[in-house]
């Protein structure tokens, strides 16, 4: 089975890979822009990079893929960083989408069901993935709803955790 997760050296792709990669028969692939991570990297994870906005093999890679799953996007906009959920999180959703649609592969996409009233954004624009994700692909767009995701070698998302979990 080949499994692509776009997005695949992220805090959540890696997680995902680690569990992954206990499997034997799977061939594993990460998309992501950079391609490698520094640091994390997962055996026998085949790292790829790719810019979702332009035509290239990453395109292949997806059709071809059993599963192809979206760890892509961000939890908060940054002005200075130029991020927002349309830019970063919704449109490489519909991207990946509409690259699959006439496959037969299966989308699982990372989603939320939940979030305190500072989160309504990132609410909204996962709800209108799920929703373009339905429309498109119908049921082979899976929508999973994890709990906190942290990593407590990850300072970042450790503290993420426990604010959530003590306030």
């Amino acid at each position: 089975m080949i499994i692509t997760i776009v997005g695949g050296t992220g805090l959540v792709g890696q997680g995902i890979f680690k569990e992954l990669a206990q499997v034997v028969d799977y061939e594993l692939h990460s998309l992501s822009r950079n391609g490698k991570s520094k640091d994390n990297l997962v055996e026998p994870v085949l790292y790829h990079s790719a810019n979702l906005n332009e035509t290239g093999d990453w395109q292949e890679l997806l059709q071809k893929s059993d599963w192809v799953i979206d760890a892509v996007g961000i939890l908060f906009p940054s002005k200075s960083k130029g991020t927002t959920y349309e830019k970063n999180s919704i449109q490489p959703a519909k991207i990946i989408i509409d690259t699959i649609v006439n496959s037969e592969n299966q989308c699982l996409f990372i989603s939320a069901n939940d979030g305190p009233f500072f989160m309504n954004d990132y609410m909204r624009a996962k709800k209108e993935v799920e929703a373009y994700g339905q429309k498109r692909l119908k049921s082979r767009f899976v929508s999973v709803f994890p709990g906190i995701v942290y990593d407590a070698s990850r300072k970042s998302s450790y503290f993420q955790h426990a604010y959530w979990n003590h306030s």
